[in-house]
């Protein structure tokens, strides 16, 4: 009797572990879908700075007389912006990429617990 009511919980906490691991794939997914979307952002965003850009090549054109200070403000705001862009991308990338399989420890709970109850017969 208490064979089978282990057989029974081994059985039960097996399927459970399986519907999690399928559930994180499925999360997996949405996370790559939402990478997609973020990514769509950043090419809008990058076209706004290129628009940003080109306002400021504006106004260096129109402000500064001088050559020399005119491709001193043009390279120090293309590095300002780059700078920018690149902290941006490397935060995403971080933040996307640093984070671990979903449920992790709840499947690894599960493998234990199956693994004491298939010791215990």
């Amino acid at each position: 009797m208490i064979s089978a009511l282990r057989d029974l919980a081994l059985t039960s906490i097996k399927m459970v572990e399986e519907r999690l691991r399928l559930l994180a794939a499925e999360l997996q997914e949405e996370k790559w879908r939402a990478v997609e979307a973020i990514l769509w952002l950043a090419v809008a965003l990058g076209l706004g700075a290129l628009a940003l850009l080109v306002a400021s090549l504006a106004v260096v054109l129109t402000v500064w007389p001088d050559p020399q200070a005119r491709i001193l403000a043009l390279v120090g705001l293309a590095l300002l912006y780059g700078l920018g862009a690149l902290g941006a991308f490397l935060r995403m990338r971080k933040r996307v990429l640093g984070e671990g399989m979903p449920f992790a420890d709840t499947v690894a709970e599960f493998q234990r617990d199956r693994e004491w109850l298939s010791s215990r017969r």
